[in-house]
């Protein structure tokens, strides 16, 4: 499963370094192919703050439906 720019998703572990938990939901901002398929997500707080921006490989998100 590929996803695009500006697609919703929803992370599927803990990261408690950054704050991201399981379940929170971001947008793809950049996608990259080398050296392996990632994909930069924004994550964005109840006042319209960026909360986090980071790297995520294919394995650690999926997509909102």
């Amino acid at each position: 499963m590929s996803f695009e720019v500006y697609e919703t998703v929803k992370v599927l572990e803990d990261d408690f370094s950054t704050g991201i938990e399981k379940g929170d939901i971001g947008t793809i901002i950049m996608v990259y192919d080398t050296p392996n398929e990632a994909y930069e997500v924004e994550f964005i707080d109840e006042e319209g703050r960026v909360k986090y921006q980071g790297v995520y490989l294919l394995n650690q998100i999926t997509k909102l439906k």
